[in-house]
């Protein structure tokens, strides 16, 4: 794949793998008024799928203006065209994708031009509505399903990442998790992105993340939400919430792993705090996890 590719909205790329790792860098400017050229798309392929990360821009009142954003796209050689749907923060948009948000990137070879996108004028840039991508490789992102997917071992991969401190790693697994259209709202999966962005010091990333595992599950899943919900708010100094957070994990049932290297660096911080959490962790330290439920956690790696 070591050449340049182009997508509609997004404008020019140039692509280079080493085996099976792959890293795409944009020039300066395009719709994102990018003011240096620099690697946007880092990941890994899994046969000809792609999983990894790509930088994009938005819009929107609530929306973070740049940020890294998980990403599954699939390869299809014949077309030699990589594609697949990029999920961005609720209720934003973002300049370098369609309405559809179905990115697509073409080798230029094809007949694409690897002229940079020009950045239209706020009015033309509303009134634009570019045409969803054609033809077969936009039809394999957007309707290829992998193979059935171990859901526990694929959580437990991403966990073990975790606790090895590979947060990209990591997010890839889960992000396999929820990509497929059953799981995509695991809580477990949600918390482990939140916690790979939270290992990134990416805490309202992190806080999204958690925020929807906590809507989405319930009883050990839930309280493993705030458990690390409390660790992001500490983290931030906001010791009134994380104070909060962890009472609820306490109270919804939460315990340690053992032998968890990232959770007792976590449970040490709340302690190095003197007694602000003190209640709290002596309770958590009074208990014992259940076996069987580790799999599930976003802080262990033992089944």
């Amino acid at each position: 794949m070591n050449s340049s590719y182009q997508a509609d909205a997004f404008g020019p790329i140039e692509l280079r793998s080493d085996g099976e790792h792959l890293v795409g860098t944009a020039p300066a400017g395009g719709p994102c008024q990018r003011q240096d050229a620099g690697p946007i798309l880092t990941g890994d392929f899994q046969g000809n799928v792609f999983l990894g990360e790509i930088t994009l821009c938005q819009t929107g009142d609530t929306c973070t203006p740049s940020r890294s954003f998980p990403v599954m796209l699939v390869y299809n050689v014949e077309e030699r065209a990589l594609g697949g749907v990029v999920k961005l923060e609720d209720d934003c948009e973002s300049p370098a994708l369609p309405k559809n948000r179905m990115l697509v990137f073409r080798e230029a070879s094809q007949g694409a031009s690897v002229t940079p996108v020009p950045t239209p004028a706020p009015e033309q840039r509303q009134a634009q509505a570019p045409a969803p991508p054609s033809g077969g490789a936009a039809q394999v992102a957007a309707q290829r399903r992998l193979e059935p997917l171990d859901v526990a071992a694929t959580l437990k991969q991403g966990q073990a990442l975790l606790v090895q401190n590979n947060p990209i790693g990591a997010s890839q697994q889960f992000q396999l998790v929820l990509s497929q259209e059953r799981e995509k709202n695991n809580a477990w999966a949600l918390t482990g992105m939140g916690v790979a962005h939270y290992l990134r010091k990416q805490h309202p990333e992190a806080l999204k993340y958690l925020e929807q595992a906590r809507s989405a599950g319930s009883g050990l899943a839930r309280a493993e939400a705030f458990f690390w919900t409390a660790c992001v708010k500490r983290a931030a100094q906001e010791s009134g919430f994380a104070q909060l957070a962890l009472r609820q994990a306490v109270q919804a049932g939460w315990s340690a792993p053992e032998n968890n290297a990232l959770v007792e660096r976590e449970l040490q911080q709340f302690a190095n705090e003197g007694t602000l959490y003190e209640a709290q962790l002596k309770q958590v330290r009074g208990r014992k996890r259940v076996q069987g439920r580790e799999s599930q956690g976003a802080g262990s790696a033992s089944p």
